[in-house]
């Protein structure tokens, strides 16, 4: 049970949290101008010494206790990279059959032109376009395990008929960013399809003449191999292509890419997989926090937590074997965490329900696809306000307070958002004073 008392007086914004539920989070957002202070008494005291975070905003300075810079950011151009990368991915939502009454469950790591170009229309029909959604793309499930005779890239020839261009073309036609998965090893991760390696200028050339916006390079199969060498040198060769194309580095956090990244890339992996299970995700949420202010990531370098799985029961493809079992709050707690900390926000999830009967509990009975998020996701993914906390080109959120629950804080193009996290299983008590003034000066910490 959350108790939440909000008052609000002209100077003053009151939250006493007297029994803050597990795994639960509060998101507010605040416009200019104020000054912010935080004051956490210890608990069962009127008062007390502050943990105070002085926010200060005037005409020219917003938040100088989170003001930072990034050394550098990498902009060649390519779309929807200034911000946060808003989109969905094939990871766990395709099936095969997918054109008539009989339609297969989806299946992990598998794509084909009709469920593909079905789900680019679902994109649409859902509400992820109008709610601001951009990227489409496929992960480890379109190549051939054959390069062709020249020793390019190919679509898997019977799942794709008409070659990789024309799926391109499709998603362009709707206004859609279309990515593609490859990997800086000999093989791909799951598939076992032809990697990168010793190709990197035939697959950047491909890749652009296809009319790819963005690439997303693993790290499987690279014994010997080091990522920033390796990063960079394709970095080169995709902007030798002649082509503006968003980078996406894959290497699971492992060599600190927040540090290089920026340099060669517009966005990397900083954690490593997130599957929909709630230990998972605390566990993407610690290893992020842990990332130093500085290389937290801003316009154009962005820290991945990797693709979001929101809403995801037995209606998906499974992953690793891992079934999500989350319940809403904590699906609600993912998305909002994702959000403030301006990860990179991929959903894969079946945007068509090809079930007559419950696919959530896994009862499927082939039958027709039709368009169809669930009415959870729709309330989580749909959200206007979270998605504009992720989608400012403001430097990312950081951790403000840590201890048995935190609080996060992002500054934002137009004001604040705050995010308080409870990970624990126990309720956590908290009491909190946020004073609001419209000075320019910071409140006295004890005030």
């Amino acid at each position: 049970m959350v108790c939440v008392c909000l008052v609000l007086m002209p100077s003053k914004l009151t939250l006493d949290l007297q029994h803050m539920a597990p795994r639960l989070h509060l998101l507010l957002q605040l416009s200019w101008p104020f000054c912010f202070e935080f004051c956490v008494p210890p608990c069962g005291t009127p008062a007390g010494p502050c943990f105070v975070v002085p926010l200060v905003m005037n005409a020219m300075v917003k938040l100088g206790s989170f003001l930072f810079c990034l050394a550098s950011a990498y902009d060649n151009g390519a779309k929807h990279s200034r911000k946060p990368p808003l989109g969905w991915s094939s990871w766990v939502a395709l099936g095969p059959e997918w054109s008539g009454s009989t339609a297969k469950a989806p299946i992990f790591d598998f794509c084909d032109e009709t469920s593909v170009k079905m789900s680019v229309d679902a994109f649409h029909s859902v509400g992820l376009y109008d709610a601001g959604y951009r990227h489409f793309h496929l992960d480890d499930c379109w190549a051939d395990l054959q390069r062709n005779a020249s020793g390019f890239l190919q679509a898997e020839r019977d799942h794709f008929p008409n070659g990789m261009k024309a799926i391109v073309d499709y998603a362009h036609s709707k206004g859609l960013t279309f990515g593609l998965y490859t990997c800086a090893g000999t093989y791909t991760c799951v598939g076992g399809r032809p990697g990168s390696k010793g190709h990197f200028r035939k697959d950047a050339a491909v890749f652009a003449e296809w009319g790819v916006d963005v690439v997303k390079m693993d790290w499987c199969h690279s014994e010997g191999m080091d990522p920033q060498e390796t990063y960079t040198a394709f970095s080169k060769e995709l902007n030798r292509s002649g082509r503006a194309i968003h980078f996406n580095m894959c290497e699971w956090g492992k060599d600190s890419p927040w540090k290089w990244g920026p340099k060669v890339a517009q966005s990397w992996r900083a954690t490593g997989d997130h599957t929909p299970i709630w230990e998972d995700v605390k566990k993407i949420i610690a290893e992020r926090s842990k990332i130093p202010t500085d290389e937290a990531g801003g316009p154009y370098a962005w820290n991945d937590m990797d693709m979001l799985e929101t809403g995801n029961y037995k209606q998906a493809a499974h992953a690793n074997g891992r079934t999500g079992n989350m319940t809403e709050t904590e699906y609600q707690t993912a998305f909002s965490m994702w959000a403030i900390l301006a990860s990179p926000m991929i959903v894969t999830t079946p945007l068509l329900n090809c079930s007559k009967t419950d696919q959530i509990a896994g009862n499927y009975t082939p039958g027709p696809c039709v368009p169809s998020i669930t009415p959870l996701q729709k309330r989580i993914l749909l959200n206007a306000e979270v998605i504009g906390i992720n989608q400012d080109d403001t430097p990312a959120g950081r951790l403000l307070k840590d201890g048995d629950w935190m609080i996060y804080g992002r500054n934002l193009t137009d004001g604040l958002a705050v995010a308080f996290y409870n990970p624990s299983d126990v309720v956590a008590k908290v009491s909190l004073d946020a004073r609001l003034s419209h000075s320019n000066e910071i409140p006295p910490q004890n005030e």
